[in-house]
């Protein structure tokens, strides 16, 4: 974009590109580099210069006035390149970089408006909402940083605005000085862009940097998360990073921090609908060995199949599908594991030991409509299919309940709309069908090892959704007064 702009000037001056380098083609080329911060060309009897007005003025000799103007120019948030040149003597050849670039003499300053995008100010305020701080590490003049800053909103009173070259060399001081929101340095090396991924680090944080070139690799492979520049970007930087900006667009990342915390949350309901219905499943099988056989099996095997394949899979899918909700982007970002202590209470303290204790309550209930006492010997045959099949219906229901209670840790399903997830409903729904089918189309029943269950079952079996949404409330009622009686900065965890 830099080299378009040089170009459309010149042409809007007057000066035909083409027939001057047909007059004056290039001899010889030193490409930009990032330590010296120009380039040059030998054309004709010239070398000609562009690049960062503090790395050409000292090679010119200029006076102070313009330095005064290239401050000017950054003040304003204008990119700002110095153009020099050197008369060659007869025959000269410039061998290098250093070789070429000297006694230069100044031409003028040019100044390129690179400004923020529309949506700048609002992502940088969007991503302050999420919990996510925000530095701008760049390569340009301090004075254009802190401009640009300013204009995007980025820039904090009290946030640290410095030079890379005044980044201290310590990585445990370097770090101290940038855990903070809006720092701005300026003029940093590509080196200094991976120290600062490495010391916040080191401080506990989940670091994202974005880059460009070549020499921005190192930094995008060594923080958490590279973001690649992918439009204007090189292709070294974009095999080095784990996402690329399509649109080179910093908004862009506002979506996909939603997104992506939308997807590791949306795996935690999934775990947790998971692992309470393997609660309930397993439990018939601890009651049968602890009884020594003296209790059968509530559910075999194929019943235990016919749950996970046929009847949850649907319900969990759409679990994975919940869309983001706005509040994911108003709190600190998710911490820690998939599996932490909130998804191993409900499952294994709350949701599951209910669900199975549900399920054995159908089975206990259709046996004792069969005449089954304590004591006596367990009914069989119809009887026993009859219970082992109110058993799987409580689970079925039970499960259809929970889907519903695990769209979220905080409110019951009611507060957050029986319907909004279209996908959950459909999959309850199919779940609800494929059970009917399992219970009462004699074949597929017979081959299960159940029966429709009798009344008294079918009454153990409804009990189980109220049952399961209400101690579900509680637990999240008590789990909101606990949060707010704890003082603030407990409650707060540290943003990456």
């Amino acid at each position: 974009p830099m080299e378009a702009a040089l170009d459309v000037l010149a042409r809007r001056a007057g000066i035909d590109l083409d027939e001057d380098r047909r007059r004056t083609p290039d001899r010889r080329r030193f490409p930009f580099d990032r330590r010296r911060r120009r380039m040059s060309v030998v054309a004709g009897d010239e070398v000609l210069v562009k690049g960062a007005p503090d790395t050409v003025l000292p090679l010119a000799g200029t006076p102070a006035e313009a330095a005064s103007a290239v401050e000017e120019l950054a003040r304003r948030g204008l990119r700002v390149l110095a153009i020099a040149r050197r008369r060659l003597a007869p025959a000269e050849e410039p061998a290098s970089a250093t070789d070429a670039e000297r006694d230069l003499e100044l031409l003028g300053l040019v100044g390129l408006e690179d400004p923020p995008r529309p949506g700048a100010a609002a992502a940088v305020a969007a991503c302050r909402r999420a919990g996510v701080k925000v530095a701008m590490v760049t390569g340009d003049h301090l004075a254009t940083a802190r401009a640009i800053a300013e204009q995007t909103k980025l820039l904090l009173p009290g946030a640290p605005v410095l030079l890379g070259s005044e980044l201290p060399a310590g990585e445990e001081e370097l770090g101290a000085l940038l855990d903070r929101d809006g720092a701005v340095i300026a003029r940093v090396e590509p080196e200094d862009k991976l120290r600062i991924a490495r010391a916040l680090q080191r401080r506990g944080h989940v670091v994202a940097m974005t880059g460009d070139g070549v020499n921005d690799a190192p930094a995008l492979q060594a923080a958490d998360i590279g973001v690649a520049i992918g439009r204007t970007g090189t292709d070294v930087a974009r095999e080095a990073a784990d996402l690329v900006l399509l649109d080179d667009d910093f908004a862009t990342l506002v979506p996909a921090i939603e997104e992506g915390r939308a997807i590791f949350l949306n795996a935690r309901r999934f775990l947790t609908y998971h692992l309470t219905d393997n609660v309930a499943e397993v439990t018939p099988f601890l009651v049968w060995a602890l009884s020594g056989g003296r209790v059968p099996l509530a559910r075999g095997v194929l019943q235990v199949l016919a749950l996970d394949i046929g009847t949850d899979t649907f319900s969990a899918v759409a679990l994975g599908a919940e869309p983001p909700r706005p509040e994911v982007m108003e709190r600190a970002p998710p911490r820690g594991h998939l599996f932490d202590r909130t998804v191993a209470l409900r499952a294994f303290g709350l949701l599951g030991p209910l669900e199975a204790a549900l399920a054995m309550a159908g089975f206990l209930a259709a046996a004792a409509a069969a005449g089954w006492r304590p004591g006596e010997p367990w009914p069989s045959g119809t009887a026993l299919r009859a219970a082992s099949g109110a058993a799987f219906a409580a689970v079925v229901i039970a499960q259809a309940a929970n889907a519903f209670a695990c769209r979220s840790t905080t409110r019951w399903p009611g507060a957050l709309g029986w319907l909004t997830n279209p996908l959950l409903v459909a999959g309850v729904a199919a779940g609800l069908a494929i059970a009917a089918a399992c219970l009462f189309l004699p074949p597929l029943a017979a081959v299960l090892g159940q029966a429709p269950p009798p009344p008294a079952g079918w009454a153990a079996a409804l009990l189980a959704p109220p049952a399961l949404l209400a101690a579900d409330a509680a637990w999240k009622a008590a789990r909101r007064r606990r949060r707010a009686g704890r003082p603030a900065c407990a409650r707060a965890p540290k943003p990456p």
